[in-house]
């Protein structure tokens, strides 16, 4: 029992390290944009523009998909482990050709 909620509290502190990164990441690409955007007016602004449309574009991509993974990740490996889940149903077979 103390094993797995200590495994369940690693499993959610690894989920909020993911969403720290990721707005760490955000930071950087703002840091990233602003430094290298240079002096000249209108250039600066759309050379800007493109690193954080690029940048923020692959963190968003990247969230959404840890959004989807790991919480299906959490029930179906620990929830369904804790919960004393069996399954069921009945055994996988798969199409075969059958020869005439």
């Amino acid at each position: 029992m103390a094993t797995g909620v200590v495994g369940d509290l690693v499993s959610y502190v690894r989920l909020f390290a993911i969403g720290l990164a990721g707005a760490i990441i955000a930071q950087v690409f703002n840091a990233l944009s602003v430094g290298l955007s240079g002096n000249i007016p209108v250039v600066s602004w759309i050379v800007m523009a493109i690193i954080l449309l690029i940048g923020h574009g692959l963190n968003i991509f990247i969230s959404a998909l840890g959004a989807f993974v790991h919480p299906v990740r959490l029930t179906f490996v620990e929830f369904y482990k804790n919960a004393g889940f069996d399954g069921g149903g009945r055994k996988f077979v798969p199409f075969k050709r059958i020869d005439k």
